[in-house]
């Protein structure tokens, strides 16, 4: 079995990004939108704002003069409790994450204790860690002292800490701040409309970060050569600091992106809680819903809200998040949002099932008009790891669990649980609807794996039969020691596209399926060259799917802003003279 070797991104959240606990949110989209694209993400972080300061002036309160390592003890539980958090959070949309102490890596620091530099890291120990889980969270701004405990790295030591590991591991790194890229300069004095370097050489990057930038994390990069994007959570827009010349942009407007909310459910509204974090990125002009008065109760706005699909489309959304159920009434909105030539994020895996060859032109390509991820695995990225894989070698066979209620009654049965009551269970646990039929009778797999396999073989499919369980279902005591069973679908390639089936399959507790647990999801691809590539995570629930959800309009309003982006600066720049370029600031 060969695996090939993923790409690994450095991603690091300064306290403007995770300002509280309520912004870990915003960190856990930015997290997710590399790890779905097959990265392995190493995210530093910061303490929340404030707290840093906090604990300085503790210590102050106590003694005038405190020593350099307590200190720095004290001050690096500030970065630990953030990354703590932040791991639970994305532990929450169902990634493996592993909090990693810069001590477990032997991450070590030399000179001043609470003014540090970085001097060595354990590689093999980091990529120890991401082989057992592909996103690790590191606390920033201190490293373990040669004379033992820690040393501090100084103010903005994170940065030091993101480039540091970036280095080490050949990997890309990107400071996520409050501002989406370096300015000539301070983007928050609106009247001054100042304009952004697309490329910054490290003496223009020294001259102009000011405490945006670590100086020695720029320092650091200059010594060694390495490149560094500055950007913002969500946007398309970056400041390269690196070598070579800089590059300043024109001074742009910017406008918030226009949402609309089709449904205000169990997706709809966990996506409606990520826009509530971007406000200055996306604007919700509508939500279309049954009854407004029973969301106007639950605190959402009075003026977005409508019963009345032609007045949430003539409100102009730029992109339209379709989370009905069922598929007739989100045909009838589909089909007015493209021919609005509206962005459409869907997860309405009915509707693309019976309409795929309708909608497969706008499904494919970098500016896809459709996106839809989510309709399968929630916050499993299994539609864009077979996309992935599929450009290096054909998929010939899948195998996958793909219903998380199916998985969690299975488990309950199994525990000796009756069937009726492990049904209540997932209904009580957000994992089934009210009427569990589709998820129980196979029919929700069956659409899934057929989506899977028009994605991973395309041509024709062809289904070989679907069956589920029922409240006569009831696990064989004998077989429970050395089986586990579990509704399967499986996909094999044919000439004219693809056969799929759905069943219960007794599975030997060594096959990876058998181990799929309560509403995880997993799924098992192979192909032509004989990798097989595994997938796993939570496939259920509000958390993991509106996070995939989200991560579509990230991308659905990246291509927006790079297309205002490229409109905009056609009307300052003449081919020519497309750069403004200088060796020195």
């Amino acid at each position: 079995m060969s695996r090939a070797s993923p790409q690994t991104i450095v991603l690091k959240f300064g306290s403007s990004v995770l300002q509280s606990a309520a912004a870990l949110p915003v960190a856990v989209a930015e997290i997710y939108r590399h790890y779905r694209d097959g990265a392995r993400v190493i995210a530093v972080v910061s303490a929340f704002d404030g707290v840093t300061d906090a604990l300085w002036a503790q210590s102050r309160a106590l003694t005038e003069s405190p020593d350099g390592a307590t200190l720095a003890a004290l001050a690096s539980t500030g970065e630990i409790s953030c990354a703590a958090q932040l791991t639970l959070a994305v532990h929450r949309t169902g990634i493996a994450a592993e909090l990693t102490d810069p001590r477990d890596i032997e991450f070590t620091a030399i000179g001043d204790r609470n003014n540090a530099l970085a001097a060595s890291v354990r590689i093999d120990l980091l990529n120890e860690r991401l082989t057992r889980a592909r996103v690790l969270i590191v606390p920033g701004f201190f490293a373990k002292s040669l004379e033992g405990g820690v040393s501090l790295l100084g103010r903005g030591g994170s940065d030091l800490t993101a480039l540091f590991l970036a280095d080490a591991l050949g990997a890309r790194c990107i400071l996520l701040k409050d501002v989406d890229g370096l300015y000539e300069a301070d983007p928050a004095q609106k009247s001054a409309h100042p304009r952004r370097f697309v490329l910054a050489n490290y003496a223009t990057a020294e001259s102009h970060a000011g405490p945006l930038v670590q100086s020695k994390a720029i320092r650091l990069a200059r010594e060694r050569g390495l490149s560094v994007d500055i950007a913002r959570v969500g946007s398309s827009l970056r400041t390269r600091i690196g070598e070579g010349p800089t590059i300043i942009s024109p001074a742009l407007p910017s406008k918030p992106i226009r949402v609309a909310l089709l449904g205000l459910g169990t997706v709809g509204g966990g996506v409606l809680q990520y826009l509530n974090r971007f406000p200055e990125r996306f604007e919700v002009v509508g939500a279309l819903v049954r009854t407004p008065q029973k969301h106007i109760a639950r605190g959402v706005p009075r003026q977005i809200l409508t019963d009345s699909p032609p007045d949430v489309f003539a409100r102009n959304p730029q992109i339209v998040v379709e989370a009905l159920p069922g598929a007739e009434v989100a045909r009838q909105c589909l089909s007015l949002a493209l021919q609005g030539l509206m962005r459409v994020v869907t997860a309405n895996k009915a509707l693309l099932a019976a309409d795929w060859a309708t909608l497969s032109p706008r499904l494919g390509g970098p500016r896809r008009q459709i996106r839809y991820s989510a309709a399968v695995g929630g916050g499993v990225p299994m539609l864009e790891s077979l996309e992935r894989l599929s450009l290096r070698n054909p998929i010939v066979r899948l195998r996958g669990v793909l219903n998380g209620t199916c998985n969690f009654v299975l488990d309950r049965c199994a525990t000796g649980d009756l069937f009726v009551n492990a049904v209540r269970g997932a209904q009580a646990e957000g994992f089934a609807e009210s009427d569990p039929a589709e998820d129980l009778s196979g029919r929700d797999t069956a659409r899934k794996m057929e989506i899977l396999g028009r994605v991973a073989f395309g041509g024709v499919p062809s289904c070989e039969g679907v069956s589920g369980i029922d409240e006569d279902f009831r696990v064989p005591a004998e077989s429970l020691a050395e089986f586990r069973t579990r509704l399967v679908a499986e996909a094999e390639r044919i000439e004219s596209g693809f056969t799929y089936r759905v069943g219960l399959r007794a599975l030997p507790v060594t096959d990876f399926l058998a181990d799929t647990r309560n509403a995880g999801n997993r799924l098992e691809i192979t192909t032509a060259d004989g990798t097989v590539t595994t997938l796993d995570g939570l496939g259920a629930g509000r958390i993991p799917t509106a996070t995939a959800v989200f991560a579509d309009l990230l991308e659905h309003g990246r291509v927006i802003e790079s297309e205002s982006f490229e409109s905009v600066t056609a009307e300052f720049w003449d081919p020519p003279d497309l750069r403004n370029v200088a060796g020195t600031p």
